[in-house]
């Protein structure tokens, strides 16, 4: 399992571990040593709005961040980029840290994504009509095969940023409703961007004997679908990257209130 956390999440994961610690010492606070013990409601919403959690209950994220640190357990490589990290070191003994930017094959000059030729390459991701059209044309994409030939299956993720209402009762319903897909599919590695549901997913993606990798949001880069949060970067340059042949995501795979998901920055 190759993956990476999402801000949104480990804020939750952190606010979790203070309030289970329950060191009530605003010392101890003040001076760095010791996590909030009380839920911060606004972390808390910004895990539905964001991310895709819902309902966002204090019953409900606790049990989301138990399992979040279960399946960090799973985790064989780790795109390390947040400083809280550290407070899951028990949890990722096992793991080999890369930087973030490496988990990324767009600036490498021998990007990982050669071994997915020949391949059965799942993706679980919201927009996955825009990334079968447009690996129709990866030729055009990327200047060095950067998208080999490769066997292309899809399942759509349930769409539940922005408080999008979806069919089912909460979060976890979801996620055990694209475990199912996942498990009825013939594939090989599995590529996964959906929100908060992709960590949990990757984990049980391991744990039935496949290859995951957690790109989270930077996968629809891989299939030349540009998004805000990538044209206005200033630390690696994405803008170099897209060419005529790079879209946006379709109008159906953008929500409705899809402002509010940091200035609609996938879209």
């Amino acid at each position: 399992m190759i993956a990476r956390y999402g801000s949104t999440e480990m804020v939750n994961i952190i606010n979790y571990i203070g309030v289970k610690q329950n060191n009530r010492s605003i010392k101890d606070f003040i001076t760095g040593k010791s996590l909030k013990w009380w839920w911060d409601p606004s972390v808390m919403k910004q895990l539905q709005v964001w991310s895709g959690f819902f309902p966002p209950t204090q019953k409900h994220i606790e049990t989301f961040c138990d399992l979040m640190l279960e399946d960090t357990q799973q985790v064989d490589i780790l795109g390390s980029w947040l400083h809280e990290e550290r407070h899951l070191a028990q949890g990722l003994s096992r793991a080999k840290r890369i930087m973030l930017e490496d988990l990324e094959p767009f600036f490498c000059s021998n990007p990982w994504t050669k071994a997915l030729e020949g391949k059965k390459v799942l993706v679980v991701h919201p927009f996955v009509s825009t990334i079968e059209k447009q690996y129709k044309k990866r030729d055009l994409l990327f200047d060095n095969n950067l998208l080999p030939e490769f066997d292309l299956k899809t399942i759509k993720a349930v769409q539940s940023v922005a408080g999008t209402e979806t069919e089912f009762k909460d979060w976890f319903e979801a996620l055990e409703y694209m475990k199912q897909q996942i498990d009825a599919t013939d594939y090989d590695i599995c590529i996964i961007g959906c929100g908060a549901y992709g960590f949990p997913l990757a984990a049980h993606v391991k744990r039935s004997g496949k290859k995951a990798i957690h790109m989270a949001g930077a996968t629809q880069l891989l299939f030349g679908i540009i998004g805000k949060r990538w044209e206005d970067y200033i630390v690696f340059p994405y803008m170099n990257l897209f060419n005529e042949h790079w879209v946006r995501p379709g109008e159906n795979e953008k929500p409705k209130n899809a402002n509010v998901v940091e200035g609609a920055c996938y879209w």
